[in-house]
């Protein structure tokens, strides 16, 4: 049996040779770098390669495609344009309908505060101002509560 101390000097032994077997085999440091350094000569090489110059004809035609491109893009521009505006103006029609019925609600109500505000008013002018405004439903929330119950004799502190 392998004593502790001889272990860890044995594996020490081993560390160093492995680390001067490195040193002594520098082709294998392509290996132990990984791949990115092989890539990168090649991307060096592709670099350098020249292009192949573009026809006439290529050329033409992608500047064609370009105006096309343009065209089309300011095409779809103006259908948004045209199409918010629409939208828009939807939106202030409503909101004009709106302003006028509150601005009609608004007006009834000071109407009738105006007639009934005189103390000396019959009781029939304000029930024809009444029998005038639309009839109002009763609202669930104005449901008649029962009479309240008398107190208990009983005091609790």
């Amino acid at each position: 049996m392998e004593t502790k101390l001889s272990k860890k000097e044995r594996l020490l032994k081993e560390l160093k040779d492995l680390e001067n077997d490195n040193l002594e085999e520098p082709e294998d440091l392509g290996i132990q770098r990984g791949k990115g350094d092989d890539d990168e000569v090649e991307k060096k090489e592709t670099i350098t390669k020249a292009k192949k110059p573009r026809t006439e004809a290529q050329m033409k035609a992608f500047e064609k495609a370009r105006e096309n491109a343009k065209l089309n893009a300011e095409k779809r521009k103006a259908e948004r344009e045209a199409k918010a505006l629409e939208e828009r103006k939807i939106i202030e029609e409503k909101l004009i309908k709106k302003a006028i019925a509150v601005k009609k609600k608004q007006i009834k109500k000071a109407a009738v505060l105006d007639e009934i505000s005189d103390d000396e008013t019959p009781l029939v002018e304000i029930e024809k101002i009444v029998k005038q405004l639309p009839a109002k439903n009763k609202s669930k929330t104005a449901i008649e509560l029962p009479a309240k119950k008398e107190p208990s004799p009983y005091i609790f502190f």
